[in-house]
């Protein structure tokens, strides 16, 4: 029986050096103001993983004069594998702003329903000597420290470098979209079929005729809309620059066309009569602003045979 009493106690005394609660400083001696850490330790085990440990529950103060200036969370080492002995670690920094001797008290550690008690600390807090036969210096004055361009123009880039970045990026959608639109408004160029020069004037000569506007009272808007219709042919056929150009200017660049002579005389006549009808205001009888549709229609007839004659050569030379 008292084997087993002793066995018993044994065990017990076993388990109980087992979890062990200590608390130590790394500086016990400080100058006021100065900061010191203090290391809680708590060694377990914890064969079944289902320890919990409670920790003292601080505020900003360890006592009443030794401030917390941070604490840090729990570490956790495995110490001891075979039996799963486990230690855990936390950290807190103080500092006292009185001179004096300050004892710290054992800390309370819970682990289950047990509670244990570290050792007990003392920290010495010592004063900064000041030698009294000297007398008092006065304040130094402030002196600027020097801050050079090239630090400046450094520390003011990277306080505003974003700015450089979203204009750099606003410029490239600005040109990216420029380049998008320009490329698509050359396709739609492109797949857009070119009227041929002579349709244009045919059309806007036969709606003339329809509506009979060598009839209509004012012959000036008539002879306007006739020759700029043949101004606009000559130029998108021949390549001149007719719709700018006088009447003189017009039969000087067709001078070495395939035109005839005939027809030339005919040009210089229309737009000379319709000179005379917008600037000297003269009124032409309706039969001779009839004839003038009527040989404007032939003309552009019998200029567009050699239009289409070169626009087959062009298709053949491609071939």
């Amino acid at each position: 029986m008292r084997l087993l009493w002793f066995i018993a106690f044994l065990f017990i005394l076993q388990s109980v050096e087992a979890q062990k609660a200590s608390m130590e400083l790394e500086q016990d001696r400080i100058r006021i103001g100065e900061q010191a850490v203090l290391h809680l330790y708590f060694q377990y085990d914890n064969p079944k993983e289902d320890a919990l440990i409670g920790w003292p529950y601080y505020d900003d103060r360890l006592t009443e004069e030794i401030e917390i200036l941070d604490r840090t969370v729990d570490y956790e080492a495995l110490i001891d594998s075979a039996s799963s002995t486990f230690l855990r670690e936390q950290k807190l920094v103080i500092t006292v702003f009185e001179e004096g001797e300050y004892p710290i008290p054992p800390q309370r550690i819970e682990l289950n329903d047990s509670v244990f008690y570290t050792n007990p600390e003392y920290l010495v807090v010592q004063t900064v000597k000041v030698d009294t036969s000297e007398s008092i210096k006065p304040i130094k004055d402030n002196y600027e420290v020097p801050y050079p361009f090239s630090e400046r123009s450094k520390d003011w880039f990277l306080r505003n470098w974003y700015w450089f970045a979203i204009s750099a990026v606003l410029a490239a959608i600005f040109l990216l979209v420029r380049v998008l639109k320009k490329r698509k408004g050359e396709e739609e160029e492109e797949d857009i079929p070119q009227i041929p020069a002579h349709i244009t004037a045919l059309n806007s000569l036969h709606e003339l005729r329809l509506k009979e506007a060598w009839k209509s009272e004012n012959r000036k808007q008539y002879y306007s809309n006739l020759t700029d219709t043949v101004r606009l042919y000559l130029e998108q056929r021949f390549g001149i620059y007719a719709m700018e150009q006088t009447t003189r200017e017009i039969i000087e660049d067709l001078r070495n066309s395939d035109i005839s002579d005939e027809d030339k005389e005919f040009l210089r006549k229309i737009l000379s009569q319709a000179d005379m009808v917008k600037f000297a205001k003269v009124q032409p009888d309706e039969e001779s602003g009839h004839q003038s549709l009527n040989r404007s229609i032939e003309f552009v007839d019998k200029t567009k045979k050699e239009e289409i004659e070169e626009q087959n050569n062009t298709e053949e030379d491609e071939n």
